[in-house]
């Protein structure tokens, strides 16, 4: 893989999955509660569940890439349109609510966000058929960039909890300001996927 495409899917990924969804506002809640060391069985929970998600993704990926072989430039573009469409909710995203977890989370039920997590879903999907598997197939590969993609994810995860109450309250005020540079710089990663920039 070039490093100019590392460089572009490493953008990617961090916009995405270091933005607000499911996993980043459950552990702002929390650790705003519990603590970062409360939250670690959790954060487990959900690194194990995203590095499973991406080795299924690449596997389905490749697998599927095999058993059609014009597929992948269909899925470059599939691919492209969700960074679209990730932009769109980035930019009309609200800041979050300011709800109490009632129930401390445990690994298992960070495991399993993941596997209902269409965000980290089609992410893994995305990821592999855009910017992977067009350039490596090798089985150890796609496991490295799995893990690779598991710890982006992971170091949001941790400036999530470790940010607490101070990010939440940051972002409530900027929250415009900081979904449209998000937007703006997934709209770039999308057309760099097409080759349309």
């Amino acid at each position: 893989m070039p490093l100019s495409v590392l460089i572009e899917m490493t953008i990617s990924a961090i916009l995405t999955v270091w933005s607000p969804g499911p996993n980043n506002i459950l552990l702002l809640s929390t650790a705003s509660k519990y603590g970062v060391s409360g939250n670690l069985s959790f954060m487990t929970g959900i690194w194990s569940g995203s590095l499973t998600l991406m080795c299924l993704s690449g596997f389905f990926c490749s697998t599927l890439g095999t058993v059609i072989p014009g597929i992948q430039p269909v899925m470059k573009y599939l691919g492209a349109a969700y960074i679209l469409y990730l932009a769109w909710q980035t930019l009309k995203r609200r800041p979050p609510s300011d709800q109490v977890q009632e129930k401390k989370p445990t690994w298992l039920m960070g495991f399993i966000l993941q596997l209902v997590n269409v965000k980290i879903i089609i992410y893994g999907l995305t990821m592999f058929s855009a910017y992977i598997l067009p350039y490596e197939s090798r089985i150890h590969m796609l496991f490295f960039f799995a893990v690779y993609l598991m710890i982006l994810g992971a170091l949001g995860n941790l400036i999530w909890a470790f940010a607490g109450n101070v990010l939440k309250q940051f972002y409530s005020n900027y929250y415009k300001l900081m979904n449209a540079v998000m937007a703006l710089l997934l709209v770039w990663c999308s057309l760099r996927i097409t080759g349309a920039f």
